[in-house]
């Protein structure tokens, strides 16, 4: 029975001393890994929230370089009037329209008013001015002028005012 007993505080021992010298450092250690885990997995978080806060911020910088985009398309400069005067006599060259005179102000304000007339049949009249409104950029219609003749063709009297930016620079 002495025996059996040192046996048994030798196994006692052993089994204290095997849980100090082995299971207690690897608790320890695991709990280093899960803190270090719980670190790393949070600074990841924070990363994946700045990519997509970077994320909005580049598609909501996208969207506003559409708008300035679309608005410099809208608005030429002054400097690019002469350039929508001449697609203006091109559009109406292409339409079959008769350009009669154009008369091109000098600026006010953002606005350079343009005075033209130009004759045709009603099928280029119609075809002339659905170019001018898919092509030309702003403009405000300050009066028209319609009149007919005995054969049917039409004189158009038409006062633009084309916008621009830049106030005249």
């Amino acid at each position: 029975m002495n025996n059996k007993r040192r046996y048994g505080i030798f196994l006692l021992l052993l089994a204290v001393a095997g849980w100090f010298i082995g299971v207690r450092p690897q608790m320890d250690q695991f709990k280093e890994r899960s803190l270090s885990y719980k670190v790393v997995r949070e600074e990841h978080q924070s990363y994946v929230q700045r990519l997509s806060d970077i994320e909005k911020i580049k598609s909501s910088g996208a969207a506003m370089e559409k708008s300035l985009e679309a608005f410099y398309l809208a608005f030429p400069s002054s400097s690019q009037i002469p350039e929508v005067l001449v697609m203006i006599e091109s559009l109406a060259a292409r339409s079959g329209i008769v350009l009669n005179s154009s008369v091109i102000g000098s600026a006010d304000g953002n606005q350079v008013p343009v005075s033209l007339a130009f004759s045709g049949n009603l099928k280029t009249m119609k075809k002339f001015l659905t170019a001018i409104y898919n092509n030309v950029r702003t403009a405000s219609v300050k009066s028209q002028t319609v009149t007919s003749d005995a054969s049917g063709n039409l004189n158009v009297s038409l006062q633009l005012g084309l916008l621009y930016y830049g106030g005249g620079k």
